[in-house]
């Protein structure tokens, strides 16, 4: 932490007045308070005290390295201030060669119930290492990044997680150290394994519409290729391709799932993708303008000249440095957008109709590429628009290019292909309507099949479905996952004595406790037959399916059933089987497991709970 300073002039001035000396040092000690409260709130994270997902961004201290040769050992003590508390939330640090250290603290860790994640949310990193202390000694380094292998990351995901449980000491520190030749981008936060699926929803939605469409225009302009034969639509489809091989590269996916063995390869798609594409625009722009006939010399030398400079540029990919051949690119591809736009307004402007649509298309993607150059170079800070600036930009621009081309075609084949695309739209919203209608009707009906009609909650059947696919889940993710079975104790006795009336407000009601004691949106409970329920506790270890079986068996005992003169005290018996599944078949025997220990409890004497000993289910299964 810097203290505040005061100048000698400031000193002499304040020698001479008193009054004023003493204003400068209230000033100077209120400063300095304020200085050591803003450090302390920003020094330790508790987990009792954070949103899920918490923002970092504000929480963690910075030290920049600039010549990238300092270690663990060698780094600046944590109370040095060397050590930059980030205030302003920054996460955008533009392109450097310099590393980037993050320190934070944490606190409060054994009250995780599940697994937590420390990510960084971008892709592009080349080297980053996870240090996790406890006492000034290491608990765990995890080093990965995207130039080595996509198997150094301990959890596969496209972006970097470090898993943080309970079973590490109360409080740690946590030390990261990134270094790229690309943008410095440090998007930092906490996330619960929940949080992170819920948030890579509607992303892989985006980038499913995102490339569907783009698979859409391919296939629509290939069948119009193969009517037509126009080779124009070669060169469009061939920037089409370009645009998705990039937004493979750029958004980690190729890493993924593609190249994940090698990472040098990762780093050279992502600048040979970069080069390439503005190659198949200047192609498609020479070809659709038909400059090599209309266009000026001085257009056709302009064309040229770019195209050899990218041909430069995807060249030095193989004998020049990441960062130096990226700057270059998206310096020229910048330029290659401002040709486009500078070509179709020129030719517009000298008649060609076609040009006019082409034009729009440039300087809407160049908008938007813009905004993508300042973001990765560091002017502004990151936003949902900057970030997926790109794909937006390009989808605009893609859309309108086909429309550019459509106006090539002469006036008959135009009108032909406008008459047909608003029968298909028509036919389109007839069809939307008429399938809306079916879902409605389809979910209604879904919902009367998988409803118990007594107690309102899930029937046998469906909580069957469900739970396959959540035993799969826990089985691929290697979590634990708890079953329940219960059962009403004495319910024949009830409906003998006071008749199958009163013995349906007890179910109702029973049905009423259980979903009023579990919370959690993942918990599922169901009728399975007669007066017997089941529960399904995803992500539930054996101790806290305990818990809760016993809360459930408390709640259940101290509910008192009322009907008109008489009360009816209802009590249960719960079986329970919770553990990680080491195998994907084992579901039935969960199953089976947890109906065991209801046998159990009820002939145990009943009103109990009775857990199944996790070695003797390994044993048996």
């Amino acid at each position: 932490m810097r203290m505040p300073s005061v100048s000698v002039s400031q000193h002499n001035q304040s020698r001479s007045h008193p009054f004023g000396m003493l204003i400068l040092y209230c000033l100077w000690i209120c400063s300095l308070i304020g200085l050591l409260s803003g450090a302390a709130s920003a020094d330790t994270l508790s987990f009792s005290a954070i949103q899920d997902p918490e923002n970092l961004a504000r929480r963690y201290h910075l030290w920049e390295d600039v010549d990238r040769t300092a270690t663990l050992e060698t780094l600046p003590p944590a109370d040095s201030a060397e050590w930059q508390h980030n205030s302003a939330g920054l996460t955008n640090f533009g392109l450097t060669h310099s590393a980037y250290w993050l320190r934070l603290s944490l606190s409060d860790l054994k009250q995780l119930r599940s697994e937590v994640y420390i990510r960084l949310n971008y892709p592009h990193l080349d080297e980053i290492d996870f240090y996790l202390l406890s006492d000034g000694q290491v608990l765990k380094h995890l080093a990965t990044g995207d130039t080595r292998p996509f198997a150094s990351r301990e959890t596969q995901h496209r972006t970097y997680l470090l898993p943080l449980s309970a079973d590490m000491p109360d409080s740690i520190d946590v030390v990261i150290r990134v270094a790229s030749q690309g943008p410095m981008m440090l998007p930092l936060d906490l996330v619960s394994q929940v949080s992170l699926l819920k948030s890579e929803r509607p992303l892989y939605t985006w980038f499913g519409v995102y490339f569907g469409v783009l698979a859409m225009v391919f296939l629509y302009n290939l069948l119009i290729y193969l009517s037509v034969r126009d080779n124009g639509y070669l060169y469009y489809l061939g920037y089409v391709a370009a645009v998705a091989a990039l937004q493979i590269s750029l958004n980690g996916f190729g890493f993924q799932y593609i190249w994940p063995a090698s990472g040098t390869l990762n780093n050279t798609m992502i600048l040979l993708t970069t080069g390439f594409l503005p190659v198949a625009a200047i192609t498609f722009v020479m070809k659709f303008i038909n400059l090599s006939k209309v266009g000026d010399r001085g257009d056709n030398i302009l064309s040229w000249l770019l195209l050899s400079s990218f041909g430069l540029v995807l060249l030095g990919v193989f004998v020049s440095s990441y960062g130096t051949i990226l700057k270059l690119a998206q310096a020229l591809s910048a330029a290659a957008v401002v040709y486009g736009f500078y070509i179709g307004v020129k030719y517009w402007w000298r008649g060609l109709k076609a040009a006019r649509t082409f034009a729009l298309a440039w300087f809407v993607y160049l908008i938007f590429i813009a905004q993508f150059l300042l973001d990765v170079s560091g002017v502004i800070q990151p936003s949902i628009l900057s970030s997926h600036g790109l794909e937006i930009g390009s989808l605009f621009e893609i859309a309108l290019l086909s429309l550019a081309f459509a106006d090539r075609l002469n006036a008959e084949k135009e009108l032909r292909l406008n008459a047909q695309l608003e029968l298909n739209q028509n036919l389109d919203n007839l069809v939307r309507e008429r399938t809306k209608e079916l879902e409605q009707a389809y979910q209604k009906l879904k919902e009367i099949s998988n409803t118990d009609g007594l107690t309102g909650l899930c029937n046998r059947r469906h909580f069957d479905e469900l739970y396959l696919l959540e035993f799969q889940r826990a089985y691929r993710d290697q979590i634990p996952i708890a079953l329940m079975m219960l059962d009403v104790d004495h319910f024949k006795r009830i409906n003998d004595t006071y008749g199958h009336f009163v013995g349906d407000i007890c179910l109702k009601q029973v049905a009423d406790v259980l979903q009023n004691v579990l919370r959690r949106p993942s918990d599922l409970v169901a009728r399975y037959g007669g007066e017997e329920f089941i529960v399904l506790l995803p992500a539930t270890a054996p101790q806290e399916a305990h818990l809760i079986a016993e809360s459930i068996r408390a709640a259940i005992e101290a509910h008192i059933v009322l009907d008109r003169q008489q009360t009816i005290q209802l009590t249960v018996s719960i079986g329970v089987m919770s553990a990680c599944p080491s195998a994907r078949d084992q579901h039935k025997m969960f199953q089976k497991q947890a109906d065991t220990m209801l046998y159990q409890a009820k002939h145990g004497g009943r009103n109990q709970v009775k857990v199944a000993d996790r070695l003797e289910v390994e044993g048996s299964i």
